[in-house]
């Protein structure tokens, strides 16, 4: 009975256009956002190149000389970037709040805030201003060093200070130190994660986390629509009833919906994955390197799965409870705050519904951080479950008692 009702809820998702409509969305994003130029990116690091990219740093040496330099450019140009509940707002201080401010960075470094500005002009001075590169090269290699007997506890305290000055969510707070800072990777730091790149990664891993990375902020959405197009349909169709007098328990009927709900979203997710690793196969095979083939499908069913399971079953949940569309705003809500409250675009994965990995490579780092995204994982597949099991019951209630949640009695029922 289970795999009739299955497959019959399939064939129905197949005649819906709101699962084409995610189905083209999907693509279009991930197409959007990844491409095969990425591989130009993963070659072999030579010695006399210019740079070798950004490496995160947690040394506290680093974590205070890249969180003054910002500060002091923050300062130079009174706007300061915040994230008060995950969306960006630009500070602009008052010239007593920005004096404070000055008089921090003074006691950070030891010097007078006119002599750490000369600094900071003669150094972006070195620089075109007129090359996008060479401005972000310019930005990534400059730094204001602390004064020598400056402690750790005594720079945090100054960026407590500098956070009530500001105000939330700006990038002076406890978690954000805690996160790390990026500097300028050197070459035998690069030799090393080109190696990393080569044997753990196999090339195509690496792209399979950005990948994952880009697809599960669309995924932290665009599940929410199938759940509740399903779970309203038989209301629109006015067939509730005929559904409530179906022999087949709750159970099977809830379970056998979120199932095919689950598979035919996670669908374009393989079939996208599979297109987009070609040009990343072909370009490791040119290195030397023998691919893995199965990268892109093993991160998607442990980093996006999940995902999708706990979207549907929380859409499931609210709109069998409500039986409206109320579960969009929730959701979009909570997805939008996921993305805009990460800590950390490369780890620090927690909790958050969308984790973040938005880097190609940094693959010791993350292979160092990979046990807390399987347990991240882990608790929303277990979540989905339960969250599942709230939905059968309110289900079973709703055809036992002949009510909603609202005790709104189905007419006719005898």
């Amino acid at each position: 009975m289970f795999g009739t009702l299955f497959v019959k809820e399939c064939k129905q998702i197949l005649k819906s256009m709101v699962y084409y409509i995610y189905v083209v969305v999907f693509i279009l994003f991930l197409s959007s956002q990844l491409s095969g130029e990425l591989s130009e990116s993963m070659e072999q690091p030579k010695p006399d190149q210019e740079g070798y990219g950004i490496v995160n740093s947690h040394e506290e040496s680093a974590v205070m000389e890249k969180t003054l330099a910002g500060l002091v450019l923050e300062t130079y140009h009174n706007s300061y970037a915040t994230y008060p509940m995950g969306f960006y707002k630009a500070v602009t201080l008052n010239e007593a709040e920005l004096e404070k401010i000055e008089s921090i960075i003074e006691s950070c470094t030891g010097k007078s805030w006119d002599q750490v500005v000369g600094e900071l002009e003669d150094h972006f001075a070195k620089y075109n201003s007129g090359s996008m590169e060479e401005a972000i090269w310019a930005q990534t290699a400059y730094s204001v060093l602390p004064k020598e007997e400056l402690e750790y506890q005594e720079f945090c305290e100054a960026m407590e200070k500098v956070c009530k000055i500001v105000g939330a969510g700006s990038a002076y707070k406890k978690e954000s130190l805690e996160a790390g800072v990026g500097v300028p990777m050197t070459y035998e730091q690069a030799v090393e994660e080109f190696e990393a790149l080569c044997n753990k990664d196999r090339i195509t891993g690496a792209t399979a986390r950005l990948f994952c990375d880009y697809a599960g902020i669309i995924l932290s959405v665009l599940p929410i629509f199938l759940g509740i197009t399903r779970c309203l349909r038989d209301k629109r169709a006015q067939a509730v009833q005929v559904v409530y007098v179906h022999k087949s328990s709750s159970l099977q009927i809830i379970g056998s919906r979120y199932l095919a709900n689950v598979c035919m979203a996670f669908l374009p997710v393989v079939f996208t994955s599979f297109i987009m690793q070609m040009p990343y196969q072909y370009h490791a095979k040119t290195l030397g390197v023998t691919p893995d083939i199965f990268a892109f499908l093993k991160y998607s069913c442990i980093w996006l799965l999940p995902e999708i399971m706990v979207v549907l079953a929380v859409s499931f949940l609210i709109t069998e409870s409500t039986e409206n569309v109320i579960s969009i705003f929730v959701q979009v809500f909570w997805a939008v705050a996921s993305v805009f409250t990460s800590v950390s675009l490369e780890g620090n994965f927690g909790f958050q519904l969308v984790a973040r990995w938005n880097a190609l490579g940094d693959t010791n780092a993350f292979w160092m951080q990979r046990q807390e995204l399987f347990q991240n994982r882990g608790f929303y597949f277990i979540l989905s479950f339960a969250v599942l099991g709230l939905t059968v019951g309110i289900y079973e209630k709703k055809r036992r008692e002949g009510e909603s949640l609202y005790g709104k009695i189905f007419k006719g029922r005898k």
